[in-house]
């Protein structure tokens, strides 16, 4: 793409598809100052710019300036191009698997229980609610740190190896909240220092399901007590896979369920914690398809 500023500062053509990428006509664009775009449009030299899009939001270029005969060629490229989205989510992935880690570091079976919690929210999410790509893989994200606010409750208290006391129970429940504030302080250090890599909508189902992954359908769940469709939907998927992997296997404190009591026990809460349509889907699935994709190779999270 290529834009000509003549001597009085205005773009007096436009060259390429520039609608494409930032939704300005030719005609809407041309006769307007330079500035519109960016205050360093015209600058000489190679530079890498947040303009202005024509709805509002900014978008990352190269613009690569020269001055010629009294009039200045502006030629542009954008920075990520179609490989932005997927460039957010694989940062996104690194930044929200290292969290997570680092909240539960030393439980042994922390990795493991992410990855199938991964497969089961892939799952869940492309077949029963059919989202979109780039969908499934901003709940796969967030699914990742649900429990990032573990970070901030003892260890000794999260591996204990025996029922809980109401006050030790009590502490355990802030972690909803904590993880919620602690997602919002890295968001803002990311809208700051890299906002090129900042998806928005990815960040605000990451702090939902930080919140409300204990929200119960009824009401009686943490730590907000919201019920029904008022709990987003990514909180009650990720609190669905959560608790089937939670019964399906060992903790410290219990052995893992065998499937038929899973079954009986999702089927006894649906409506109550569960939300009733993803409860009545997972029952209505063949349940030998759990295990095995429980211990299936990890999914690729793709834009």
């Amino acid at each position: 793409m290529e834009l000509e500023i003549g001597t009085q500062g205005t773009i007096d053509a436009v060259r390429g598809d520039l609608e494409s990428v930032l939704g300005f006509k030719p005609d809407e664009i041309r006769g307007l100052p330079s500035d519109f775009l960016h205050i360093d449009l015209a600058k000489p030299g190679l530079h890498t710019l947040w303009m202005r899009c024509r709805n509002g939001e900014p978008t990352l270029l190269h613009a690569f300036a020269i001055h010629i005969e009294g009039r200045t060629c502006v030629y542009l490229a954008p920075v990520f191009d179609e490989h932005s989205l997927e460039v957010k989510f694989a940062y996104q992935s690194a930044l929200f698997r290292g969290l997570a880690f680092a909240a539960e570091y030393g439980d042994p079976e922390l990795l493991n229980h992410l990855a199938r919690v991964e497969r089961y929210t892939i799952w869940i999410a492309k077949d029963a609610l059919q989202w979109s790509q780039a969908d499934v893989a901003r709940i796969t994200l967030a699914a990742y740190v649900h429990d990032v606010g573990k970070s901030a409750i003892p260890r000794e208290i999260l591996y204990k190896p025996a029922r809980l006391t109401p006050e030790e129970y009590r502490l355990v429940q802030t972690h909803t909240q904590k993880g919620r504030d602690v997602l919002t302080q890295i968001e803002a250090y990311v809208q700051q220092e890299c906002a090129w890599l900042y998806d928005e909508k990815g960040w605000q189902w990451a702090k939902d399901v930080a919140l409300h992954h204990h929200e119960n359908w009824d009401g009686t769940g943490y730590p907000t007590g919201v019920s029904g469709e008022s709990i987003p939907l990514v909180a009650r998927v990720v609190k669905l896979v959560d608790v089937l992997d939670a019964l399906l296997e060992a903790r410290p404190y219990k052995e893992g369920w065998p499937l038929e009591k899973v079954r009986r026990e999702i089927d006894a809460k649906k409506g109550v914690e569960f939300d009733p349509y993803l409860a009545e889907w997972l029952l209505a699935q063949d349940w030998n398809l759990i295990r095995e994709i429980a211990c299936r190779s990890p999914m690729r999270v793709e834009g």
